[in-house]
C-alpha cells in the first residue's frame, strides 16, 4: 500500500511543510489535519514577492502582485512570533472588471477567499481561519493600500499590517487592536495538478 501522497512544492523562509499542508486543506474546503490522499489536488506555490528580496512596501508588492491569479500571501511581524496570512482566488491588484464601488472604494467578489493566523512556526493548536462572509467585498483596492482583504479584515499598508475586521467582511476570529510591523512578507501563485512532484 502506497503512502499518502503529500501534494506540494513549496519553500517558505516563513512557514515549514505541516503549516503549508493546513493552509492547503483549508483551500480544499478540508479540515486543517486532513491527510490527502494520492488521487487529490496536487500544488505548487511558486514564489513571486519577497519583501526582504523585493523591499517591503505598497510598490514592490503592486509590482510583484500583479493580475487575477490565485495567490497566498504570508506575514511573519516583529516583536512576536505570530503569522498571518490570507488565501484569494482573484489575487490582489490590478484586478480588472468586474468589481463594485462602494464608498469610492472597488470591491471583487470572492466565495473562496479567507484569512488566517498561527500563534508561531509550530502551532497546530490555536491557528485561526476566517473565511469571507460578504463575498462581494472579498477585495478591496485602495491606493494607500498594498492589499485588503475586505474593508479592513487584513491590511497590509507600507510595512504595516492591520486585522481588525470591524466591517465583517470576513469571520470575525482574527480581530484585533495590534498594528504590527512586518518583518517578512512572501506572496505566492497557487497552481493546481502539478505533474512530476517532488516530495
Amino acid at each position: 500500500m502506497l503512502p499518502p501522497r503529500i501534494g506540494l512544492i513549496f519553500k517558505s523562509n516563513i512557514i515549514n511543510q505541516k503549516l503549508a499542508k493546513i493552509i492547503i486543506n483549508w483551500i480544499n474546503n478540508k479540515d486543517a489535519m486532513y491527510i490527502n490522499n494520492r488521487n487529490g489536488p496536487f500544488y505548487k506555490l511558486n514564489i513571486i514577492y519577497r519583501g526582504s528580496r523585493d523591499g517591503i512596501n505598497n510598490r514592490s508588492f503592486r509590482i510583484r502582485c500583479n493580475g487575477r491569479v490565485e495567490s497566498l500571501v504570508l506575514i511573519k511581524v516583529k516583536n512576536t512570533n505570530k503569522i498571518f496570512g490570507g488565501y484569494s482566488s482573484i489575487g490582489f491588484s490590478s484586478l480588472g472588471c468586474g468589481y463594485i464601488v462602494e464608498y469610492g472604494y472597488r470591491f471583487y467578489n470572492s466565495s473562496n477567499n479567507f484569512i488566517f493566523s498561527f500563534e508561531d512556526g509550530d502551532d497546530t493548536q490555536n491557528m485561526k481561519i476566517s473565511r469571507v462572509v460578504k463575498e462581494t467585498q472579498a477585495i478591496m483596492v485602495h491606493k494607500e493600500n498594498a492589499f485588503s482583504f475586505g474593508w479592513g479584515s487584513l491590511v497590509m499598508s507600507g510595512n504595516g499590517l492591520y486585522a481588525n475586521n470591524s466591517s465583517q467582511s470576513y469571520e470575525n476570529k482574527l480581530k484585533t487592536a495590534t498594528v504590527y510591523t512586518i518583518e517578512e512578507i512572501e506572496v505566492f501563485t497557487v497552481n493546481r495538478k502539478c505533474e512530476d512532484l517532488i516530495l
